[in-house]
């Protein structure tokens, strides 16, 4: 009876060392974390996040965490940002005079709209920041880590973040015009994307406006190629 016991044992304890000479080692799975951020993520130019397959996933072990800290950032920020940002700017931008005054409470909406997405890529932010500082990494994965996340992380939202300001003033710029006209619709004559005005103090005011709409959306395209880089790397 006692020798059956101890074979059982014996047999236990083989097949426990077995077990743990398949499985990789942390030190493994670091290693396969480490090489996937610097070959699949920080060698790549612009910012398509790659998601890697299960068996992948499997070989970085408790180390996939870390990178589902910068998927689910990605996540947030194209379902609550980017998508609404794009759709908003193609669908609302006016293109004429006449559908400038025509459309003013749409863009007075589309305006107010960003003060949300702003809201959502904060909260994003502050919720990756928060599962970035509880993970813990030895000094040869934090610095690897650190770049990926300043490169999947921080520089998309800098760059949104930049677009913010300039897209508010330039449909400031867009409605301050579509009031003045309004304001002035008597002594104005539209034609699709041509005026008159007769009135040389109210043409003058009009064509203010004009040029600072103008340079507001300048400003906004210059904006939007920021992010295109920090995206796109072009």
């Amino acid at each position: 009876m006692m020798t059956r016991r101890l074979l059982g044992v014996f047999a236990c304890l083989f097949a426990a060392v077995l077990l743990a000479a398949c499985s990789p080692s942390e030190a493994d799975q670091r290693k396969a974390f480490i090489a996937f951020l610097r070959d699949d993520v920080l060698a790549k130019t612009g910012l398509r996040l790659p998601q890697p397959d299960a068996e992948k996933q499997k070989s970085f072990g408790a180390y996939a965490e870390h990178y589902a800290v910068i998927s689910r950032f990605h996540e947030r920020m194209n379902a609550s940002v980017a998508k609404p940002m794009q759709e908003t700017l193609a669908k609302s931008m006016p293109r004429s005079i006449e559908d400038i005054v025509a459309r003013k409470t749409d863009l007075v909406t589309v305006r107010s709209g960003f003060v949300g997405m702003r809201d959502a890529l904060d909260q994003a932010l502050a919720a990756a920041g928060s599962e970035k500082a509880a993970l813990k990494q030895p000094e040869d994965l934090a610095g690897v880590y650190a770049a990926v996340y300043d490169k999947a992380v921080t520089a998309p939202a800098t760059a949104f973040r930049q677009i913010f300001p300039t897209a508010d003033d330039a449909f400031a710029a867009i409605i301050a015009l579509a009031e003045l006209i309004q304001n002035n619709r008597a002594a104005i004559k539209l034609n699709g994307s041509q005026m008159e005005i007769s009135n040389p103090a109210l043409r003058t005011k009009v064509q203010a406006a004009l040029e600072a709409m103008n340079a507001k959306q300048r400003g906004m395209t210059e904006a939007q190629q920021t992010l295109r880089r920090a995206v796109y790397g072009s």
